[in-house]
């Protein structure tokens, strides 16, 4: 069963619904149940495409979940994928534009990340991409963008708010929080991408490099964010996100290269840092009434 939980990425897409309701708390607006239904199902219906378009990649890094993820198929294209972000589209049209062109955003972002769409002409631009998970970098910044404008936006622009100082902050942070997520599974799946000729941050950098960046960029986001409370810019219980920061040190120290078996147990603490991630958001929003 946890394992089912984990392949089919349902405890991201039931953090990521959770998480939406706690920012609601901490941004003192109504939970609305629309916007969180909306990240649930957002998240789950992209994140069960990608496992079918990683199919290069995955014959490496997790030929058992590329197996399952084919014989689903047709279920995870036709409903999970295309129905599920149909119906995302239908809820956040009730709720005005902003929150209907947000949804639309990030399906379309989601897509561009999975599919090999990019015509000939523009991937000769790209040395060759057919979709952004192959552009470097871009890589790595596409999903936590659809994350952090799913998790930050939806629920203020369900309840038609606009986006505060406060909440552009939040918003940087949990890019660069699931930024870090990110990276860190690049740098478990390093020999799968390298053959099937995917440029990530993990595997240009050397090991001992891409550590060390996380673990810097790690400490620079919790100082600001640290500065950004201690000034009252945004409340005390902010400080719980700074947990999320100590994860990152202690998890990407864990790494060790050439133990490929021994970073996928460890992949398991990666998801541990997204549950403590989402623990955070609870925290705060608990200690924000």
């Amino acid at each position: 069963m946890p394992n089912y939980f984990f392949r089919n990425k349902i405890h991201l897409s039931l953090l990521s619904a959770i998480g939406a309701a706690s920012w609601s708390v901490y941004f003192d607006i109504p939970v609305n149940g629309w916007a969180v239904l909306n990240v649930f199902l957002l998240t789950f219906s992209i994140y069960q495409d990608n496992r079918l378009t990683d199919d290069v990649e995955d014959a490496t890094n997790d030929p058992d979940g590329l197996k399952n993820a084919r014989k689903n198929e047709a279920l995870i294209t036709y409903v999970t994928f295309y129905l599920l972000s149909f119906i995302s589209l239908v809820i956040a049209f009730q709720f005005g534009q902003q929150a209907f062109y947000t949804t639309a955003l990030i399906i379309l972002i989601g897509f561009l990340y999975n599919h090999k769409c990019f015509p000939a002409l523009l991937s000769r631009r790209l040395n060759g991409a057919r979709r952004l998970k192959d552009i470097y970098v871009v890589k790595n910044l596409t999903p936590p963008l659809d994350w952090a404008t799913a998790i930050i936006c939806l629920p203020l622009f369900f309840e038609g708010q606009s986006l505060s100082p406060k909440a552009w902050i939040c918003w940087g942070y949990l890019f660069i929080c699931a930024f870090f997520i990110e990276v860190m599974w690049d740098m478990r799946d390093r020999r799968g991408d390298l053959s099937s000729g995917i440029k990530t941050i993990a595997n240009t950098f050397s090991f001992l490099h891409t550590k060390q960046f996380l673990i810097i960029t790690s400490v620079i986001s919790g100082v600001l964010l640290f500065l950004f409370t201690f000034t009252n810019i945004l409340p005390g219980s902010t400080y719980f996100l700074l947990a999320n920061n100590a994860a990152v040190i202690v998890i990407a120290s864990m790494y060790q290269e050439n133990k490929e078996s021994f970073m996928r147990k460890i992949s398991d603490v990666t998801i541990l840092l997204a549950t403590v991630l989402f623990l955070s958001f609870g925290l705060i929003a608990f200690y924000s009434r």
